[in-house]
Formats: structure tokens, C-alpha cells, sequence
């Protein structure tokens, strides 16, 4: 018996990322829908030919008219299906998907948290957006978080009660992909040629939105202290600006003498993440911190802030360095260590792989997806 499944997101941003594996595979034997907006992102062919997409207005920020259409838009779809489960992921995709499925008695209600945006805020907005995954949690008959220390939060924080939010797996929504992300000496090779950079000079890597709350501005300051005892050390930073803070963050780096890379935006993470030889991600909120574990797999340790989330991503001293929470001193300290220690760096690196290969890989995470949705149907059959 075929069962109906639907799975709602925001944008297909988010279901590239962290989806796709886990609706390919539940598609070979179920009907899967994917309820998500068409118009913010594109889907990636393979999952568009496999299930059945249907646009939703979902809008990523607070937009009162827009959520109420999208509400309604969901809860006509499931009047009309009557699906035997809703799968939600993101923060707006889960609050309308989740009132939308209770309201049309959907029987299986699920949403995964993947960190909270109100982590760092504070007064009324933190407020209102804690109030959002209650609701949220308080709707779904199950919630999941990416990650063990993620759920101890949401229990400490009152989001759900204890023992409420469970892991799938070891951790992770998608785990990674090993025959993407590996050791890849040539690639290593190749960019370091264009770079002109030599083999021996430790490279550090950040990649990730440029934005505060993945602390661009403590690495980069951190990076600069280290630039007068060892100025032929270089940062490469990758990803999309969000916030316009490249400009300020590149004159800084120039001023301190700091040998800064800005790559922009790239399909290929794994291309940098195999010519660098540790990776650096000062963040102060994450859910798991997926892009971890794709260094890892590419054989580089990680260090990181000791946040809920990375605590999970990363064995500390074994697979890589955590250092307290806006630690600016500490960070420089870490990156120094490694950086004279290449010795200790290609050992956690070595680690950080095994672990990512034991317990991470894409094709674990998708088997516990999929042992999860067997056992409920079945019961629920």
C-alpha cells in the first residue's frame, strides 16, 4: 500500500540541502508531495521529476497576509489529499504547516528543528519567535532536532517537555554525501596553483553566509592578530554576503596587514574545503553545523565556538578545538596551535573523517529516515 506523504518547506534552498536524499528514496515506495515556494529558489531536478511540488506563498520573514494565504493554501491541499503525514522543515514552513495539519486532522504530524533564530535575540523578539516553535511543537504529534545538545536546549528553553524531541540517527538532516566530500590531493593541487599559494602555508577556511551570527567579524579579527608573526598565513572566506559586511570586513583586514581571500558564493564548497587544512566556523547559533561534518569528511579539523549544535559535530581535542562563545583571544590561540602544529592538524583531521564516515554519512542519515517512516506506517496502517 502506496501512503501519502507530504513534506513542507519554505524555499528549495533548504530541500536541495537537507531533503533531497530522504524524498528520493521515500518516493520508490510512497506518493510524496513537496509543498514549498517555487518562486524563491530552484528545485533540483531529480527531486522535481520524483514527486509531486506544489507552490505555497511561504515567505521566510514575517509577513501576516502572506502566512494567512499560505495557511489556507496548505490546509485546502491537505483537506484535498488527506495525506497520512506532514513533514515540515524551516521555522515558517513548520508554524503553517503544523497549524494547517492539525487543522485538517492530518494523523502524523511532524517537524524537524534545525536551530532557532531566537538563539540570540533578545526583549520581544525573542519572545515572539520562542513563541512560534511552541506552537509549532505544541501542533506536530513529533518533533526531531539535528542534534542531541539542540534537544536539551529546546527541553531547558521550554519549547517542548521532556523527553518531547528526539534525533534521528546520530544527528545531522542530511549527513554527507563521502563521494563529494573526501581527501582530494589533485583538487588540493589545482587551487593552490591558482591561488599561488605553496603546500606548506596553512591555509584556515570559513564557509557560510557572511553574516554576525556565524561570527565573521571574531574570525576575521582573530585571523589579524595572528598576521605579524605569521604573515604568510592566509583565511579564505566563502559564501554569500547577506548583510553587506564583506566591504567593511575586507578594508579591516587590509588595514591589519591580513591575508584574506573573499571567494563569494560557490556551488562547490568541497573544492576549498579539500585545499585548506583547518576550518573555522566562529558561530553562535547552530543546529548542528552540517558544514562540519563536509570538512570532516574532507579530511580537516574544525574549530569552532563551544555552542549547542557544533558540541555534536565535533569531538573536542579529538576531531577538533572548541573555544568559549565570542572567545576572540581563544579563537587566535586555536587557529596559532594548529596552524605551527601540522602534525596535530593532519591527526584531528584524520579523525574528523572517520567519525564523519562511521557515523554522518548522507546514506546513514537517509537508512534512519527511512527505518523511522516504516515503523509509524506501519503502525499507523
Amino acid at each position: 500500500m502506496k501512503h501519502s506523504l507530504v513534506f513542507v518547506a519554505t524555499t528549495p534552498f533548504a530541500v536541495n540541502a537537507f531533503l533531497r536524499a530522504h524524498l528520493l528514496a521515500l518516493a520508490e515506495t510512497h506518493e510524496v508531495t513537496l509543498c514549498v515556494n517555487t518562486t524563491a529558489y530552484p528545485l533540483v531536478e531529480d527531486v522535481a521529476r520524483a514527486v509531486q511540488v506544489r507552490h505555497i506563498d511561504i515567505a521566510r520573514k514575517i509577513a501576516p497576509w502572506q502566512d494567512l494565504r499560505a495557511l489556507f493554501q496548505l490546509l485546502r491541499c491537505f483537506r484535498e489529499m488527506r495525506p497520512a503525514t506532514v513533514h515540515s522543515l524551516t521555522p515558517k514552513a513548520g508554524l503553517v504547516a503544523m497549524l494547517a495539519s492539525w487543522l485538517a486532522r492530518v494523523p502524523l504530524r511532524f517537524h524537524t528543528f534545525t536551530g532557532q533564530v531566537w538563539a540570540t535575540r533578545s526583549g520581544i523578539s525573542r519572545t515572539l519567535l520562542k513563541s512560534i516553535d511552541r506552537l509549532i511543537a505544541l501542533c506536530a504529534s513529533r518533533v526531531f532536532a539535528d542534534s542531541v545538545s539542540q534537544c536539551r536546549f529546546l527541553e531547558v528553553e521550554g519549547v517542548v517537555g521532556r523527553g518531547g524531541v528526539t534525533v534521528l540517527g546520530q544527528g545531522s538532516v542530511a549527513g554527507v554525501d563521502l563521494a563529494r566530500f573526501r581527501p582530494n590531493p589533485a583538487a588540493r593541487a589545482t587551487l593552490r596553483a591558482e591561488t599561488g599559494v605553496p603546500d606548506d602555508v596553512p591555509v584556515f577556511l570559513f564557509v557560510g553566509r557572511l553574516v554576525r551570527d556565524k561570527g565573521v567579524i571574531d574570525l576575521v579579527e582573530a585571523f589579524a592578530t595572528l598576521s605579524a608573526r605569521h604573515g604568510e598565513w592566509e583565511l579564505w572566506m566563502v559564501g554569500p554576503d547577506e548583510e553587506g559586511l564583506r566591504a567593511i570586513l575586507q578594508t579591516e583586514g587590509e588595514r591589519l596587514g591580513a591575508r584574506i581571500r573573499w571567494f563569494g558564493p560557490t556551488h562547490t564548497p568541497e573544492r576549498y574545503m579539500a585545499a585548506a587544512d583547518v576550518f573555522v566556523l566562529p558561530s553562535y547559533r547552530e543546529g548542528f553545523g552540517s558544514v562540519i561534518i563536509e570538512a570532516a569528511a574532507c579530511g580537516i579539523p574544525t574549530i569552532a565556538y563551544r555552542i549547542d549544535g557544533v558540541i555534536d559535530a565535533i569531538v573536542e581535542d579529538r576531531t577538533g578545538c572548541l573555544v568559549a562563545k565570542g572567545d576572540v583571544g581563544g579563537l587566535a590561540r586555536a587557529m596559532a596551535q594548529l596552524g605551527c602544529a601540522q602534525e596535530m592538524s593532519v591527526s584531528l583531521g584524520e579523525a574528523a573523517r572517520q567519525r564523519a564516515v562511521d557515523n554522518f554519512s548522507s546514506s546513514a542519515v537517509c537508512a534512519a529516515w527511512l527505518t523511522f517512516y516504516g515503523s509509524v506506517l506501519k503502525e499507523a496502517a
